[in-house]
């Protein structure tokens, strides 16, 4: 059990991110290729990944075997978000840290003849694994990443909520089984033991379909992450209970007060770039189907998703990938 003792400051600096870490979701998709257990996004993806892995694409297998510590060098927090910078913090990576990380994931032997020459400081070995990470990432997430990012931001949201309606600790309590709250220490059964002080530095918490437990992704001058179990961004659900619905407008229109919560009418026209009437006819369509609530406040209209449009939202069909509009 890890447990991270949080002081004030670090309950001040708490976010809720949506897993947007194109490097942290590669890293833990190429450990979820390795394992065998529920498949993190359905369809052929686990074999359609390995038929397209070639070369240094294949190193990251050997670095994130299931079952261990991952080095945290190779998800960086990076205050520029993005592919290219965070490659380049791995890149930036001292010797010494690089050395320990792999000790400790690996042991003194490990299994594999490159990664002793990658914790040597060999630049061809690490020019070699930015290559492999850059290249894995486009045969594994590139063509699923848009709908990967519009899942995560409602999970996210979804979290977010909780803690506005119910502050930290309500948030904090409500995370995962795995994940206990006694203040001040916030218990997570992981794959490593031992006492976090964060002192200030914070934590952020990022949902990933890439684990099937909470993970925590620790450096020494950057927040903690806490990676949560997300729901699969996609399903084989049918969709003929609710043809009237699909077309991207309307999908949209459920991602987007998904995300934020609640939504005016003139809001949603104004971010769907469509008229008042429009988004109108749409969200009237949506609640009849029992995806969405809307409440009429003076001169306002309100929408907000049922518990069947947040299910549908979390864990059901995909909501972009029907052609057409509605």
């Amino acid at each position: 059990m890890l447990r991270l003792w949080l002081d004030y400051e670090d309950l001040a600096r708490i976010r809720i991110i949506p897993g947007l870490s194109p490097i942290a979701q590669t890293v833990l998709s190429a450990q979820a290729l390795r394992g065998t257990g529920p498949v993190p996004v359905p369809g052929p993806w686990r074999p359609r990944t390995r038929a397209r892995l070639t070369g240094s694409s294949r190193l990251l297998l050997d670095l994130v075997p299931p079952g261990r510590w991952l080095p945290d060098f190779l998800t960086p927090y990076t205050r520029v978000p993005g592919l290219e910078a965070e490659l380049d913090t791995v890149a930036s990576t001292s010797v010494r840290r690089i050395r320990a990380e792999l000790e400790r994931s690996h042991g003194p032997r490990p299994p594999v003849s490159w990664l002793p020459r990658l914790a040597a400081g060999e630049r061809e070995t690490m020019r070699a694994l930015i290559c492999g990470l850059r290249d894995f990432h486009r045969a594994a997430l590139a063509d699923v990443w848009s709908e990967l990012s519009a899942h995560l931001d409602a999970e996210a949201a979804s979290h977010a909520r909780t803690m506005a309606d119910h502050g930290v600790g309500g948030l904090l309590g409500s995370l995962h089984a795995a994940i206990r709250w006694t203040s001040p220490v916030l218990e997570v059964d992981t794959l490593c033991d031992g006492d976090v002080r964060l002192q200030g530095r914070g934590i952020v918490f990022m949902p990933s379909p890439f684990v099937t437990g909470p993970r925590v992704l620790i450096a020494e001058d950057s927040p903690a992450t806490v990676v949560l179990p997300a729901s699969r961004p996609l399903s084989g659900t049918s969709h003929a209970a609710l043809p009237q619905v699909f077309g991207r407008t309307r999908a949209a229109v459920i991602q987007l007060v998904g995300a934020d919560g609640e939504l005016t009418t003139g809001a949603l026209a104004a971010r769907l770039g469509v008229s008042a009437a429009s988004a109108s006819q749409h969200a009237t369509a949506l609640r009849g189907a029992g995806l969405i609530t809307s409440e009429r406040r003076g001169k306002t209209v309100h929408h907000a998703l049922t518990p069947l449009g947040e299910r549908f939202l979390r864990g059901g069909p995909s909501l972009t990938s029907r052609e057409g509009r509605g």
